[in-house]
């Protein structure tokens, strides 16, 4: 029931009620509605769904202007990227973390390899 129904059936001003409603935490709409259920994609054995993604943090060689106090000596222009390459298992949220120096989608990741023979029976990756 919105504030103004409220207020017209009580005969009090709206903003009085809408006080009121809010300072105990049921001043919107949605506070009555329930949340959407959520969508888990979990599965159940180890090994049916592994999240891939790359990341792309930047390189530094020398210390920035929060350790030097300067921004204009703390540079680190040209130094570069790292490439970190992530696997989660989906049943376990086991993670895998490796850097690697390319980030290809067409090169397998060495780390299903660690992981024996065959490959994963689902991957998703953000990536491509």
């Amino acid at each position: 029931m919105r504030a103004a129904v409220i207020a017209e059936r009580l005969g009090l001003a709206r903003p009085t009620v809408a006080r009121w409603l809010a300072r105990h935490g049921v001043g919107r709409r949605v506070a009555f509605d329930p949340p959407p259920p959520v969508r888990c994609c979990q599965r159940k054995r180890p090994g049916d769904l592994i999240h891939t993604d790359i990341e792309k943090p930047g390189r530094f060689d020398r210390p920035g202007h929060r350790v030097t106090g300067s921004r204009t000596k703390g540079s680190s222009r040209g130094a570069g990227w790292d490439l970190v390459h992530v696997a989660v298992d989906d049943a376990t949220r086991l993670a895998y973390v490796e850097v690697l120096p390319d980030e290809r989608k067409e090169a397998p990741p060495p780390f299903w390899a660690a992981r024996g023979p065959g490959s994963p029976r689902a991957a998703s990756g953000s990536n491509g």
